[in-house]
């Protein structure tokens, strides 16, 4: 099957949707560095280790929580680990991933100030309809749509 292109109109919407993913998610994560030194992808990894694995998960589990390929997240994983905000070890054949101490406290740190900053710079800008459009559109696409 051929792929059609896309009208201009279909062109505006999904540039405008992806501008306003990436404007919010970078003014968040500019926010979190600024105020506690992590990127926006160590704060991802510490944050899922914690909602998902309680503060460890293994490797492999963690990369289909992040939606990374394996090398992307041991790339990662090597720099936090240098900065010894995770720790790896094997178990049962397996690599597991865990929070030291300090990952756990720049974690600590950074939530209140995602929390803030994702309220300031995307849910107060929006109108109980906008937020429940895009609720709406997040339940269809997520469900395969």
């Amino acid at each position: 099957m051929a792929a059609k292109s896309l009208t201009p109109q279909e062109l505006r919407i999904w540039g405008a949707f992806q501008d306003m993913g990436e404007e919010v998610r970078g003014r968040v994560g500019r926010d979190i560095s600024e105020a506690t030194g992590l990127s926006g992808p160590e704060f991802g990894v510490l944050s899922r280790l914690v909602g998902f694995g309680n503060g460890e998960m293994r490797q492999q589990e963690l990369s289909k929580v992040m939606k990374w390929e394996k090398s992307r997240l041991s790339h990662q994983l090597t720099r936090m680990e240098d900065r010894r905000l995770i720790k790896r070890e094997t178990a049962d054949g397996a690599v597991v991933i865990g929070l030291t101490k300090l990952g756990y406290q720049k974690l600590t740190e950074a939530l209140p100030v995602r929390a803030e900053s994702v309220k300031r710079h995307f849910l107060l800008r929006l109108t109980q309809d906008q937020i429940d459009t895009i609720m709406l559109v997040s339940s269809l696409l997520s469900d395969g749509g």
